[in-house]
């Protein structure tokens, strides 16, 4: 059919407009009856005052109680029109604004998840494809045992970030169902360590710095959410920082409160996309132009983590260049 070529905001927009129009066209009809009821009522006022008094006397016909009671009333009738135009023009002003955003807010979403679905084709393929390759270097050659060495940690490496892209998927799935965390004693520093671990071996320029003071007492979080918030963080500072440029971790404990922080030296967040980043496959740059690779899911976790926590994460400009992530939970 030829209705279901239209786009549904254009169609929405003459809708509205016509509304409009058609209001506004009836509104003015409406004020013209008002006028016309009024001199109709102020004539007949007269000509019964006329006969009463023998002449038109206008100054006591306009003080009698009659004249006012009709003055009144067409004042009122005014009021009425103006106002309920001017509410129903807002309201459909109104609605004209939130079809817009509504429909401004799916082509994102759209964009979205297409820009996601080339993403995590090209995230899984990559190490999928990598995996093979050593195992089938592995079985068809014969390879002294360092050769042997150096293929099987490539394919551990590509093997882990297959893992870490999995573990997010699907904690991003549970998160969309009401995950709630299981709080048992995490010891954050250890965390920490294991992630780093695990990223120098998939970034080997990465510098990362913990800090943690001695003797970290052990916190209450779940430990699968805290080590989803350092990985993801971590990570994200190691890819839009320069290579080698150093990535720092530190926390500290106040007033019984967790507070981390993961500060890089990369090129920063611009204020107006410092919220946009924790929102579902939100990726900062131009699709056609961005380097570092990733699916827009990792703020996003940890965004929805610290919340399940009840706790929160800002962002704050790192000195002289740089972001802060600063978690509090």
């Amino acid at each position: 059919m030829l209705i279901e070529k239209i786009p549904v905001r254009q169609m929405s927009h003459f809708v509205i407009g016509y509304m409009i129009l058609a209001f506004g066209w009836w509104s003015y009809h409406l004020w013209q009856q008002n006028d016309l009821l009024f001199q109709a009522e102020k004539d007949l006022l007269e000509a019964r005052f006329t006969r009463k008094n023998q002449g038109v006397n206008l100054t006591e016909l306009y003080e009698t109680a009659e004249y006012r009671k009709i003055e009144h009333k067409f004042n009122k009738s005014r009021r009425m029109v103006v106002g309920e135009g001017l509410f129903i023009t807002a309201c459909l002003i109104f609605g004209l604004w939130v079809i817009n955003r509504s429909a401004n807010r799916e082509v994102t979403l759209a964009r979205q998840r297409r820009n996601f679905l080339l993403s995590i084709t090209h995230e899984l393929k990559s190490p999928i494809a990598s995996v093979r390759l050593v195992l089938d270097t592995i079985f068809k050659h014969e390879l002294s045992r360092e050769q042997t060495e150096k293929l099987c940690k490539s394919g551990l490496k590509d093997a882990t970030r297959l893992q870490t892209l999995v573990e997010d998927l699907l904690l991003a799935a549970r998160l969309e169902d009401n995950w709630r965390p299981l709080p048992e004693p995490v010891d954050l520093p250890a965390i920490a360590r294991d992630v780093a671990s695990r990223l120098r071996v998939r970034f080997p320029q990465a510098h990362i710095s913990l800090n943690f003071p001695d003797n970290f007492p052990y916190i209450q979080a779940d430990k699968l959410g805290m080590t989803a918030i350092l990985q993801n963080l971590m990570e994200n500072a190691i890819k839009y920082s320069p290579e080698g440029a150093m990535v720092e971790v530190s926390a500290e404990q106040k007033s019984g409160k967790l507070r981390l922080r993961v500060a890089d030296q990369g090129r920063g967040i611009p204020d107006h996309e410092k919220q946009a980043v924790f929102e579902k496959f939100y990726r900062l740059g131009n699709e056609e132009t961005r380097e570092a690779t990733g699916t827009g899911l990792g703020l996003y976790i940890v965004n929805q983590v610290a919340k399940a926590h009840g706790g929160s994460i800002r962002i704050l400009d790192n000195q002289p260049k740089g972001t802060i992530f600063l978690l509090e939970i």
